[in-house]
């Protein structure tokens, strides 16, 4: 076999196989001596604060594709007012000017650091297009770009199937609008691609036949955004509270008059979403939008609000104390060794009848006495487990 025969198969097992995870790029300070004399003057670490000053301003009297490795050296500079300046510049200057920066052939890590320093639409729009930009700039982009960005975005085809993690990042973005999630994940399907992360939303989609039309693409547009808001907002609870956390059925019951009237608005709007559109929501959405969810008759949509990567363990808790979850809910969370390191979660788990018996009994030698003994008194757990509780009790006595 050639050598250029083993290189072709093994880029190809590298693009079908994924034997690499795409990473946001370390950028690091660079070597000047290529600049204008002037330029490296003022991009040295040890120049003086006021020709940095006068450089991170623009004020420095050299040609603009000098100008941007200026910029990206002071990006580094240890003066926090350095720093600010660069980034007040660069979010300032000549838009078109700035633009055509982005379209050159620069080195990936100044096309990385202007994505992450500008805010103009146009310059991103160059950046995304540019050939030269790297496919992790891309995905960060990806993650917070506005829609109209989004989409030139994932207009490139090439650029989406060899780096299948900017379509995870699209689909997590708030501003993405749902017709370009179902394009993507079809595109991905097509070419049998597997996105990372995204694997149950992939596996959901197989499963969902002749659904309902749900929300026009307006309706559901703004949906995201709101939950990504309200998200942001949100303090989610603290390992150190696990042992006051409620049960979710106890919670909502002692919900007031007013959230149970913003709960009920909320679940009218939900009723109303296709399957595609809820699982979207349990992924992107608010703990709001989390706890109607799982209370979804679909398996495929209940499934995906419990491993959303935005579910917090005061979440995932008050979940496993739950005795009104689907069976399913609760083995999964037993699966999960980040969860499961946690006593409070363990002791609801043993406690909860839904526990599948081999990981309650599996649970049980953790257990301390007091939690033991209040083991041995329930009614609700298999009687084989309450034996099991009694003998290790009397074993520890």
């Amino acid at each position: 076999m050639t050598q250029k025969c083993i290189i072709n198969m093994l880029h190809y097992a590298v693009f079908k196989g994924r034997f690499f995870m795409l990473e946001s790029l370390k950028n690091l300070p660079f070597t000047i001596d290529k600049l204008p004399a002037q330029a490296q003057k003022a991009a040295n670490p040890d120049a003086p604060l006021p020709l940095k000053m006068m450089a991170a301003k623009g004020a420095l009297p050299v040609p603009p594709d000098a100008l941007i490795y200026v910029w990206y050296q002071l990006s580094f500079a240890p003066e926090d007012e350095v720093k600010a300046a660069v980034k007040e510049t660069v979010c300032t200057f000549d838009n078109d000017l700035m633009a055509d920066q982005a379209t050159k052939d620069l080195p990936e890590c100044i096309l990385d650091w202007l994505a992450k320093t500008t805010d103009c639409p146009a310059v991103l729009e160059k950046l995304v297009l540019n050939p030269k930009t790297h496919d992790a700039t891309v995905m960060d982009l990806a993650a917070t770009a506005p829609k109209e960005i989004i989409e030139i975005i994932s207009n490139n085809h090439v650029r989406l199937l060899r780096s299948p993690e900017i379509i995870e990042k699209i689909y997590y973005n708030p501003n993405t609008r749902m017709a370009t999630v179902d394009k993507l994940l079809a595109l991905a399907k097509e070419h049998n691609i597997e996105i990372p992360n995204l694997k149950n939303v992939q596996d959901a989609a197989e499963e969902i036949v002749d659904d309902k039309p749900g929300l026009s693409e307006e309706e559901f547009e703004q949906i995201p955004k709101e939950s990504n808001a309200q998200a942001i907002a949100e303090k989610p609870e603290g390992v150190e509270n696990l042992n006051n956390i409620e049960s979710i059925d106890d919670m909502e019951e002692k919900q007031s008059e007013p959230e149970q009237q913003k709960r009920l608005s909320r679940t009218q709007l939900i009723d109303k979403m296709n399957a595609p559109q809820r699982i979207r929501l349990a992924l992107v959405g608010s703990r709001e939008d989390r706890s109607i969810l799982i209370r979804d008759t679909r398996r495929v949509v209940y499934m995906n609000v419990i491993k959303s990567p935005k579910i917090s363990i005061g979440e995932v808790s008050s979940i496993a104390t739950s005795k009104s979850m689907p069976d399913e809910i609760i083995q999964y969370i037993t699966t999960r060794r980040d969860w499961i390191r946690y006593y409070p979660i363990v002791v609801s788990l043993v406690n909860n009848p839904k526990c599948p018996l081999a990981s309650s009994m599996t649970f049980l030698k953790q257990l301390r006495v007091n939690d033991l003994k209040m083991l041995t008194k329930s009614k609700s757990v298999p009687a084989a487990l309450t034996r099991t509780a009694v003998s290790m009790l009397r074993n520890k006595k």
